[in-house]
């Protein structure tokens, strides 16, 4: 029976216990809700953007991270500002501009703050009087795209004409410092093994990441090129002595030189001796070549591949008139 009381009182003190704290922290709610619910004036931190730039202008650094601003507010919205600093937006289109100074005046700076307060907050103050802008000037130009290749051909196949890239420039803009410097921009690495088709591949710019500032119109341009079977075909093209004074002729031996072609077969079937040049320059002789006569390949369609004579000297013997 003894015990029975003991279990009662123990439970009645514990029960009187939990009511107390309940009671303890409804007062502690409703007093906190009272002093957040009343007006102060007090500091806070309020964080900057700068908006409205102009495409013209690079601002070179932020003039200002944040304000200190002095508000009179409830409570409660000081309590947000600390759980969550407020960003407030500076508007730079309207920045006053006089010699090479630009700057936003402090009454200016008061009214785009006010203008970003609630109805619970009133500004009484801010650290600022005036904010100014280092603004560098942007310049635009074009830029010409340069395609990296790597690519090996299958057995006669050739690329024909030139690679194509698309666009084969592109805009950059940026502080003139920075862009001067930039002659050429080159694609990511083109590998090719084995190349036996044409190809029309979507290809990654390799941009400068180290530029502040610097815009590019393109970040990706499309790369392409023809490929083509090839063949060969001898031509047999006589050798012309040129730079001959006007008393002496000239019988070179060979007369006439093969000149092996590679190219497709369309363009190897339209070719004629005319359409190539083998020329020896007597102008060059001397004592030590004898009666020997060093020709070239002057002239050649520049629609084949290659165009190779079969030897680069002939032996010749004079006549005088």
């Amino acid at each position: 029976m003894e015990r029975l009381i003991e279990w009662i009182q123990t439970g009645l003190k514990k029960r009187k216990v939990k009511v107390f704290l309940v009671f303890l922290l409804c007062a502690s709610l409703a007093w906190l809700i009272n002093k957040l619910s009343q007006t102060y004036t007090s500091n806070t931190t309020f964080q900057v953007e700068y908006i409205n730039i102009s495409e013209e202008f690079l601002l070179a650094n932020t003039p200002k991270e944040e304000i200190q601003v002095r508000l009179q507010a409830v409570g409660f919205q000081f309590l947000g500002y600390e759980l969550k600093p407020k960003q407030i937006q500076l508007d730079v289109s309207k920045v006053m501009h006089k010699d090479d100074s630009y700057y936003l005046t402090s009454d200016q700076i008061r009214i785009q703050l006010e203008a970003q307060l609630n109805n619970y907050s009133t500004l009484t103050d801010f650290d600022s009087d005036i904010i100014y802008f280092d603004f560098t000037s942007l310049e635009t130009k074009k830029i010409p795209v340069k395609a990296v290749l790597d690519f090996t051909f299958a057995a006669n196949h050739i690329l024909e004409g030139e690679i194509k890239v698309i666009p084969d420039s592109i805009q950059v803009s940026g502080p003139k410092s920075q862009i001067d410097s930039i002659r050429n921009i080159r694609t990511e690495v083109i590998k090719k093994d084995d190349l036996n088709n044409s190809f029309t591949d979507e290809v990654a710019l390799k941009l400068p990441k180290q530029l502040k500032g610097t815009t590019f119109s393109n970040d990706v341009v499309m790369v392409s090129a023809k490929i083509v079977k090839f063949s060969e075909r001898v031509i047999e093209v006589p050798v012309t002595v040129i730079n001959l004074p006007e008393s002496i002729k000239v019988r070179t031996f060979p007369e006439i030189i093969e000149v092996r072609c590679q190219g497709t077969l369309e363009h190897l079937k339209e070719l004629s001796a005319d359409d190539f040049a083998v020329e020896a320059d007597y102008s060059k002789i001397s004592k030590e070549s004898g009666n020997s006569l060093t020709v070239q390949l002057a002239q050649y369609p520049k629609t084949l591949n290659n165009a190779v004579i079969s030897t680069n000297e002939v032996e010749f013997i004079l006549r005088r008139e």
